[in-house]
């Protein structure tokens, strides 16, 4: 019986080994799958971790682009000028002004003399009808400091009667001849009076190289040039004047784009 049972104990050995081997590779396999989820799940926490720590700074990038893009384009950034022609129209130097500047694609401000307008009304139609801005020089070209609100008020609305005749339009910007202003004028329309920054006194010289030097030394971003369209020094000046400061980037605007802006 002891060898029956000995026979016995000896089949039964193999299967304990069995028994045991199979629930070994069944941990293993566990600890494979447990470990293999580990490390999917830390791939997958790694991975979700660095695009939330991307995500503000491709976020802030895009602000930083969208602040930094309208600000390259910000028309404050311009630099831009206003030129502008007192005591026209004459009859040739202003037509030859009016030529130069269209070759340009050049707009500006015309302060004109009433008493110039007849016989010089096409000229005032094509300022008008090719972008330019037409303003009131007065009708005699008077200080109308030294005149009674009412003459000075005359002299305002005679020549605006005659630009609102030709264009449809009434001139309210207002530049007093010699630069003095009545601050308590009041005529039947709405005026701004329109003043300078930058006057190199052409009518004061024929020497165009003198007038270009000075307009160019003296201007600066938003300035407001006064030069005359009733000379030819003047008006041969001012084409060389646009095409120096066109070169260094200016743009050229009509005054009530600078004032009004």
């Amino acid at each position: 019986m002891r060898a029956k049972h000995a026979r016995n104990d000896n089949n039964k050995k193999p299967e304990r080994n069995g028994l045991f081997a199979g629930f070994g590779a069944r941990i293993a396999r566990s600890l494979f799958f447990w470990g293999l989820a580990a490390v999917l799940a830390s791939s997958a926490y790694t991975g979700i971790v660095r695009i939330a720590r991307e995500q503000p700074r491709q976020q802030e990038d895009t602000e930083a682009i969208a602040v930094a893009g309208p600000v390259l384009e910000d028309p404050a950034e311009r630099k831009r000028v206003a030129l502008t022609f007192d005591d026209g129209p004459h009859p040739v130097y202003t037509e030859e002004l009016l030529d130069g500047l269209k070759e340009r694609g050049v707009k500006a401000t015309f302060f004109v003399v009433g008493e110039n307008i007849p016989g010089n009304e096409d000229l005032i139609r094509r300022m008008d009808e090719e972008g330019h801005l037409i303003g009131n020089h007065t009708y005699n070209h008077v200080k109308i400091s030294d005149m009674s609100k009412a003459d000075a008020c005359e002299q305002i609305e005679k020549t605006s009667a005659l630009i609102r005749e030709l264009t449809g339009k009434d001139t309210e910007f207002v530049r007093p001849p010699f630069g003095e202003w009545n601050k308590e004028l009041e005529c039947s329309f709405v005026m701004i009076p329109v003043l300078w920054d930058v006057d190199p006194k052409d009518w004061t010289t024929n020497n165009v190289s003198d007038v270009v030097r000075r307009v160019l030394e003296d201007t600066k971003n938003g300035d407001i040039i006064l030069l005359h369209d009733y000379y030819r020094s003047s008006v041969q000046a001012a084409l060389q004047i646009v095409d120096s400061l066109q070169g260094q980037g200016y743009e050229f605007v009509t005054v009530d784009e600078l004032i009004l802006e």
